[in-house]
């Protein structure tokens, strides 16, 4: 078991086509009908662990490849640039590091500042958000310690905090049902840890971020988490009250396109993204199409879960890289002599020890 840069290649094609196949297939209905929510989110793990466990095992088959691609494979690995000798991978790798570096360190100090900024806002103690939350938490099985502040600075109601949860509100007076409905949402998103969630994902999209298919998968994967906790806040609601929770997004949305200085920040699970409307209508569809409370089809389930699981299997059975027919030296393999073994050495690093017969 290990990891060459043709393993990591095919790591990264692999992980990209089983995100895009994921994404196009939630993009039809029927699969969040049939499969859930939850299962789909799961699916969408197995494309990030493909791309975190590039290694080639003793099972995996090279298969020698000739022609444009072996030709650049070589040229990448084995030219170098400038007086100081470095390989365009090589290159590579320095920047890709490099990048990776400042995006991390500036989502962190993004999130601390964040965080003071938010420890800074106003606690609410009055009476009525104590009985709404109270009632909030009467309706879960899981109770957790979470702060309810407010801001002028806020236009969307927005859970923030791994430790120090808060759910942080617009200064604006709101009905006791529109205050049920935003903290139960933000509460939800804290019991089913959505928040960590996003974090690593961000962190994820900060690492590999030159590959494109993680943008995609970013922007859906905060959609699912959304989707689902709609689905988690409206599973035992009735029709009316689905719509009074409907009603609440949208009241919300409007109130927020009268302040538009406030920017988004990916650390927190905010109730809707104002810029994303086709997204909100997709959530809206879902709501009122009652998918939650639908019983999910447990073959077709197994059945996705076993195609999805031997995609993975077949990813790991092969490993495309250039065909290497030469010796170290240069000349070709057939023309060492017969009773001599030579090396060739690989442009991965590795090499091959050849016998004469």
């Amino acid at each position: 078991m290990q990891i060459t840069l043709f393993s990591l290649f095919m790591s990264v094609v692999w992980s990209s086509v089983l995100a895009a196949f994921n994404y196009f297939c939630r993009k039809k209905h029927y699969f969040i009908r049939q499969l859930g929510i939850t299962n789909i989110l799961f699916l969408y793990l197995f494309s990030i662990v493909r791309m975190l466990v590039p290694y080639k095992f003793s099972f995996t088959r090279v298969i020698p490849s000739k022609g444009a691609f072996g030709d650049l494979c070589k040229g990448a690995y084995a030219n170098h640039i400038g007086t100081a000798q470095i390989s365009p991978v090589s290159m590579f790798a320095i920047f890709w590091a490099a990048v990776s570096t400042v995006l991390l360190v500036r989502f962190f100090v993004q999130y601390l500042k964040a965080m003071h900024e938010f420890s800074a806002y106003r606690v609410r103690e009055d009476e009525q958000c104590r009985r709404i939350f109270q009632r909030v938490l009467n309706h879960s099985s899981r109770r957790l310690k979470v702060r309810i502040r407010s801001s002028a600075h806020t236009s969307i109601p927005m859970g923030a905090g791994i430790f120090r949860k808060s759910i942080i509100l617009p200064e604006e007076a709101y009905t006791d049902s529109e205050l049920y409905y935003i903290l139960q949402h933000e509460y939800t998103h804290f019991r089913n840890r959505d928040l960590l969630l996003k974090i690593l994902i961000h962190i994820y999209w900060c690492i590999f971020w030159w590959n494109p298919a993680i943008y995609l998968l970013k922007r859906d994967f905060a959609q699912i988490l959304e989707i689902k906790c709609d689905l988690d806040v409206t599973e035992h609601l009735g029709n009316q009250e689905k719509a009074g929770y409907l009603t609440t997004i949208v009241t919300l949305l409007k109130n927020a396109e009268i302040k538009r200085e406030q920017k988004s920040f990916y650390g927190t699970t905010a109730l809707f993204a104002r810029s994303c409307e086709s997204e909100i209508i997709e959530r809206f569809r879902i709501v009122s199409a009652s998918y939650g409370s639908q019983r999910k089809n447990l073959v077709f389930t197994g059945s996705w879960f076993l195609v999805f699981a031997m995609l993975v299997i077949l990813s790991y059975s092969f490993v495309i890289q250039p065909d290497y027919g030469t010796a170290e030296n240069g000349s070709a393999v057939g023309a060492q002599p017969a009773d001599r073994p030579y090396y060739i050495e690989c442009i991965d690093g590795t090499y091959y020890v050849h016998f004469g017969e």
